[in-house]
């Protein structure tokens, strides 16, 4: 009976460690690498947003958002969990943004535009 007893205990304790080990996975995939190297992709290379362009100075584009000093910013914004960003398109941590004129943009990038996609986050 000894066996048994502990059999299920071990099985217990298991299915309840469950959401624990899944919530630690989700945070190491969240996890960027910031700041990242240019893309080796040669579409999202060549649609890349220019850091020194207009559309960049227009937006207070930062291409980390731990470099931003702006007054809109809140910690753990960035690029990869804003609803501009299409991740359905992301390549190498880079994707299109609507509000850069779908240039290419970092996941760990920042703009004054930014807006929490609920969807990601």
């Amino acid at each position: 009976m000894k066996t048994r007893r502990s059999f299920f205990k071990a099985a217990l304790l298991s299915i309840g460690a469950l959401p624990i080990l899944k919530s630690g996975e989700a945070l190491a995939a969240s996890a960027l690498k910031c700041p990242q190297g240019a893309p080796t992709d040669a579409k999202a290379l060549k649609k890349l947003l220019k850091a020194d362009g207009k559309v960049s100075k227009r937006l207070n584009f930062v291409a980390n958002a731990a470099d931003t000093k702006h007054k809109k910013f809140k910690a753990g914004s960035n690029c990869a969990n804003c609803k501009f960003y299409n991740a359905k398109k992301e390549v190498e941590n880079y994707a299109p943004c609507s509000m850069a004129a779908n240039k290419y943009v970092p996941a760990c990038g920042w703009c004054k535009s930014y807006k929490l996609d609920k969807k990601k986050a």
